[in-house]
């Protein structure tokens, strides 16, 4: 009996995953702190995502997830949905629309450049 325990164990452990959090960086065509806020407040509320930072200066979006709610995949994919370029995807035309002009292609070009944070 105890020899068929440890079998059943063995055999149900096996099959028990538990999620783990991972990251994926996405590169983005984010501009602004609006887009900032706009993608990380969409992000947060994504199945299976735990934190949300984007890096104006790199434009990557950085994600922890739970690998066993959500996927690199997905998440792009819903940041097309916001109306953002995720790594080679393409932003949804439709919700490109809908962002705040500051947001759009070309809004910041003449912009004064900003100060590194060394002061130079």
């Amino acid at each position: 009996m105890k020899k068929l325990t440890l079998i059943l164990c063995f055999l149900l452990g096996g099959f028990a995953v538990q999620a783990q959090v991972k990251t994926v960086a996405i590169k983005t065509s984010a501009i602004c702190e609006m887009c900032k806020a706009t993608l990380e407040k969409d992000l947060t509320f994504e199945k299976g995502v735990k934190s949300v930072n984007l890096d104006l200066e790199t434009k990557v979006l950085n994600i922890a997830y739970l690998d066993s709610k959500t996927s690199p995949d997905v998440l792009r994919k819903r940041v097309t949905m916001v109306g953002y370029h995720a790594d080679s995807l393409k932003r949804d035309p439709k919700a490109y629309a809908k962002l705040d002009e500051c947001c759009k292609d070309g809004a910041h070009d003449n912009d004064p450049p900003k100060k590194k944070k060394d002061g130079n």
